[in-house]
């Protein structure tokens, strides 16, 4: 079925009324047509199912038939502190974080960051990064939208640092993994599991002294050295097969 995000809320009664957008994708793109069903949500946890009473490119409504909240987020509160990278790499990073449960991205200027990564914040990137966001969610299931950030540097950052697990993966770390960490730490700290990840060419040492200093804790990813954007959707994923959020409900 397919789903839609609906950030100004559901209406408390009478028909569920879609702006232009969503009526022309739903006329033109996917073909509905009247008594067809689809998913929304508001971010609230709460899904409708919603039966369409009419639908044209410039306006479709129906009314609901079902309402549900879907056991599609993880017990566990990630954050992904990702350096920005090229703009195709960092937006399948978003993409994946969001599919694999990811609840908040906070995209990081450090050393090692340059070209138009370098540049922060702007209102189309902020917009496209949230459209991205958006859009993984309502293929994924799940029924909250992910927070993304403005770029920050590293030191404002971690100036107050997060609460739980601070999980840095790092090619210089001799022998501490990943399930290492997982297993020896409190399972308490896996309430909230914050993951940093370096641009191209890496965290330099300096950074990874800061943040050991912040708490975090260097893992090894293995002997092969991993893409940015693999290592972040690879170290996402591997936190939660440890977890067992990747198993059947």
């Amino acid at each position: 079925m397919h789903r839609f995000y609906l950030p100004d809320g559901m209406p408390a009664e009478g028909p569920v009324r879609f702006p232009r957008d969503i009526a022309r994708q739903l006329s033109r793109v996917l073909k509905m047509r009247a008594s067809e069903e689809i998913g929304v949500f508001d971010g609230s946890g709460t899904e409708w199912t919603i039966e369409l009473d009419d639908v044209s490119s410039r306006f479709a409504e129906g009314h609901v038939v079902d309402v549900t909240r879907p056991s599609t987020e993880p017990r566990v509160d990630i954050t992904l502190y990702q350096s920005l990278i090229d703009a195709a790499q960092f937006e399948l990073v978003l993409q994946k974080g969001v599919e694999l449960g990811v609840k908040r991205f906070i995209p990081l200027l450090t050393e090692r960051v340059s070209g138009a990564g370098a540049t922060g914040a702007s209102e189309g990137r902020q917009a496209r990064w949230a459209k991205i966001v958006q859009e993984a969610v309502e293929q994924s299931g799940r029924v909250f939208v992910p927070e993304v950030v403005a770029p920050v540097a590293m030191d404002a950052a971690f100036a107050d640092p997060p609460t739980g697990l601070l999980i840095v993966p790092w090619e210089g770390e001799p022998s501490s993994s990943l399930r290492e960490v997982l297993k020896t730490q409190d399972a308490g700290s896996h309430d909230a599991i914050s993951i940093v990840i370096g641009p191209k060419g890496g965290l330099t040492e300096a950074e990874i002294e800061f943040l050991k200093q912040c708490g975090a804790l260097s893992v090894t990813l293995g002997t092969r050295i991993l893409r940015a954007e693999t290592a972040a959707i690879a170290t996402v994923a591997a936190v939660m097969y440890e977890l067992g959020e990747l198993e059947a409900p």
